[in-house]
């Protein structure tokens, strides 16, 4: 006696079993009412899936597949492109209140670099930019300064969520 698994009676059922097999399943079924009950519940299946609608797809299916998912690579790049592109401003933003920072910090706790004439052009350089900085450094501009970068946030922020929904009806629009 053998098992009859399902692979065997759908092999069974579609046709595809040679002689001996053949003759081993049909005196398998003779004998076992389980088996019997199995085989019925799968040519049950098999004629519902014969009778479903066949779909055919077009012959440029594929095609149509590729430039969808080129194009959301396109996409992802922009979107890529854009947030760093924000995250560099941020980050130059942050380095430069950093630099004002230092040297504020340096100016205060009265710091000396007569013996390296390099560095002091630098400094006076940079100086001479912090002081011209530390003047527009207000209450009053600061609050004005946070305004402003909080609006360009939020303006950052619509862009990238509406770029992200035009992308997203740009590919659902493709045949």
């Amino acid at each position: 006696m053998i098992e009859l698994s399902d692979e065997i009676l759908n092999n069974y059922i579609d046709g595809e079993l040679d002689q001996y097999k053949l003759s081993e399943v049909r005196e398998q079924l003779k004998n076992s009412e389980s088996d019997r009950l199995r085989l019925a519940m799968l040519q049950r299946v098999h004629r519902e899936l014969g009778k479903l609608e066949s779909f055919e797809v077009s012959g440029n299916f594929t095609s149509i597949i590729m430039s969808k998912l080129q194009k959301k690579s396109k996409v992802v790049r922009k979107d890529r492109f854009f947030m760093f592109s924000i995250s560099s401003i941020f980050f130059i933003i942050f380095l430069a209140v950093m630099g004002y920072l230092f040297i504020m910090s340096f100016n205060n706790a009265g710091g000396s670099t007569q013996n390296v004439p390099d560095i002091n052009n630098y400094f006076s350089i940079i100086t001479n930019v912090s002081s011209s900085v530390k003047g527009l450094m207000t209450p009053k501009n600061i609050s004005i300064i946070g305004s402003i970068l909080s609006f360009c946030i939020i303006i950052t922020g619509y862009l990238f969520f509406e770029n992200q929904r035009q992308a997203k009806r740009n590919l659902s629009k493709l045949p």
